[in-house]
């Protein structure tokens, strides 16, 4: 904690999307420290108290300094790979792990309590395959990893680099916790007009509402113990909201930081259901 009783929280990818949505409580109740690549958001607008920093290029001194004193590292950096090449995409994607990489390391380094990723369902993404099958009802957090693309292996691999930081045998246990956040948008039934059901279906299953979306991230931060059954510091939540439709599971975020969503997309878009379903 710092003198004013605050906790100086460090969020990476400061100007990014997600990080946005978390931005109005993230200022209310914590000291910051923003760092991005780009001073403005994806509409061109400045985001206040932004320090230009790349992690993967800047020196370790450089950024030790912005981490170290630092309770908890909200890590929201994503390098965008680009092209559909296979290699530029594996090649693009390991930038990312080098990158959640040395957030890990700087974080250890620094005396840093805790790291809250913002991971990805597609870490499980092809789980969805036999959810649209009908063959699977619901996949745990503790389901093994199967992701069909670079962008979710990556994902995937922030997670075991996590739990090598977590059991403590670099030399002490840094804290971590992954959101494998799934539709953080509107769902506009506009927009489902000539696609599937069942895409419809998977983005009602999926959506997290920003407040709920703040209210994960802020319990994930705060939570006093986050082990496991082994004593590990290490969890991994869905980012989902309480929908009636859901499959993926919550159920352990409630238990373990007390994450009570307070929306439904079947409550909130029940316009477009009843337009596109009955």
């Amino acid at each position: 904690m710092t003198s004013n009783d605050k906790r100086r929280v460090v969020v990476t990818g400061a100007t990014g999307y997600i990080a946005q949505q978390l931005m109005p409580v993230l200022r209310k109740q914590y000291e910051l420290c923003l760092m991005d690549v780009k001073a403005e958001d994806r509409a061109g607008n400045p985001v206040e108290g932004v320090q230009i920093v790349d992690l993967l290029s800047a020196d370790a001194a450089t950024l030790q300094r912005l981490f170290d004193g630092a309770d908890t590292v909200v890590h929201c950096g994503y390098h965008r790979a680009t092209g559909d090449d296979p290699q530029v995409q594996y090649d693009g994607e390991k930038l990312n792990v080098d990158m959640m990489q040395r957030v890990y390391q700087l974080a250890l380094d620094g005396a840093v309590r805790r790291v809250v990723a913002a991971s990805t369902n597609q870490a499980a993404k092809w789980y969805e395959q036999p959810y649209y099958q009908g063959l699977l009802d619901c996949v745990e957090p503790e389901d093994y990893p199967r992701a069909d693309t670079f962008y979710g292996w990556a994902k995937a691999s922030y997670e075991a680099l996590g739990f090598l930081y977590a059991c403590g045998t670099l030399g002490r246990k840094l804290e971590v916790v992954h959101i494998r956040i799934v539709v953080p948008r509107e769902v506009d039934a506009a927009n489902f007009e000539n696609r599937s059901r069942a895409e419809y279906v998977r983005d009602l299953a999926g959506y997290i509402s920003e407040r709920d979306l703040q209210q994960l991230f802020t319990r994930s931060i705060e939570a006093e113990r986050i082990e496991d059954e082994h004593g590990i510091p290490f969890q991994i939540f869905y980012g989902v909201s309480n929908n009636a439709r859901t499959f993926w599971s919550i159920t352990n975020a409630r238990k373990v930081i007390g994450y009570t969503p307070e929306d439904d997309s079947e409550v909130r878009f029940a316009e477009g259901i009843d337009r596109l379903l009955r």
